[in-house]
């Protein structure tokens, strides 16, 4: 059995955002405006923040699954500027057109998820009127949310109104928006497998066995939404554990963290994910005891 310990959660991910807010070690360096690639990448046709800018967002968001999340978000940005039509809302291209811009860019999304675009769009001019900020509206957290979007599915009788997209597309298209605006929404942090990894990493994670990242995102919400309160004014703050997770836990085995890493002291090393032992694919778990890979010199 897995548990979760809070008190070690709140010392290893408030060591985080404190070394962001000061940009200190691997921060001074990698932050949101220089790495994000919500705002490295955008058309250039649109403005930082402007309406259309925020409309992008929202569609590349939701396609951020499962994918490497550089690439998409500069081939969307390609694929947009060349194509304005993307931007009109009310009008939605068939599925013949975006499978060959999807192409045509290199944007490499699961199976499926081509079609969920063009729903996604459908549903976002049709029923929000392509304003992205309506979203949360009607929500204070994800949860609330995900209830919402239930019942508007049931009211208009479609199956989901954002096929694809769950619980940490939303924290993150949220993450996103409210470096323009406050939307009054307490999950702005993606519990991805950044967050994941650095809580199994430090020792948050305690126990033997397995535990899926749908439920250890669920488990580890709450405690999130307490530790990130101290930052929520902090610039890009939200941002943090993913910066640290590309630019550090990933290279942590090959180069010197010490000094760059804010939770080194706390932290066992990277690890190996849980893979199916056949095709290779990862088994979207989390097992214990961890199959460690070596520190940087240890």
């Amino acid at each position: 059995m897995i548990t979760i310990n809070k008190t070690l959660f709140h010392e290893v991910f408030g060591l985080i955002f404190d070394g962001y807010a000061a940009r200190t070690g691997i921060f001074s360096e990698h932050h949101a405006t220089t790495v994000g690639p919500q705002h490295v990448y955008r058309p250039r046709r649109v403005q930082q923040g402007s309406v259309d800018h925020v409309y992008w967002l929202a569609l590349v968001a939701m396609s951020d699954r499962r994918t490497n999340s550089t690439m998409l978000y500069k081939n969307f940005a390609k694929m947009f500027d060349r194509n304005p039509s993307l931007f009109v809302r009310g009008k939605f291209p068939t599925l013949k057109r975006m499978t060959t811009l999807f192409r045509q860019y290199q944007i490499a999304v699961p199976v499926g998820d081509i079609a969920f675009f063009i729903e996604r769009k459908r549903h976002l001019d049709t029923y929000f009127g392509g304003d992205p900020f309506a979203l949360f509206a009607s929500a204070k957290n994800i949860d609330e949310l995900m209830i919402h979007f239930k019942k508007l599915a049931k009211q208009y009788r479609i199956k989901t109104l954002f096929p694809g997209a769950k619980e940490k597309i939303f924290c993150l298209l949220a993450m996103f928006l409210r470096e323009f605006e406050d939307l009054g929404f307490a999950d702005v942090i993606p519990i991805d497998v950044w967050v994941q990894s650095i809580a199994a990493s430090t020792g948050v994670l305690e126990g033997e066995g397995y535990i899926k990242f749908q439920k250890l995102e669920q488990s580890l919400r709450p405690a999130m939404q307490e530790v990130f309160k101290k930052h929520l004014n902090t610039d890009g703050a939200a941002n943090a554990t993913w910066v640290l997770g590309k630019f550090g836990c990933t290279h942590c085995h090959r180069r010197d963290m010490e000094t760059l890493c804010p939770v080194y002291h706390l932290c066992q090393g990277p690890f190996t994910r849980t893979r199916h032992k056949v095709s290779g694919k990862h088994l979207g778990v989390i097992e214990l005891p961890l199959n460690r890979l070596p520190k940087h010199g240890t």
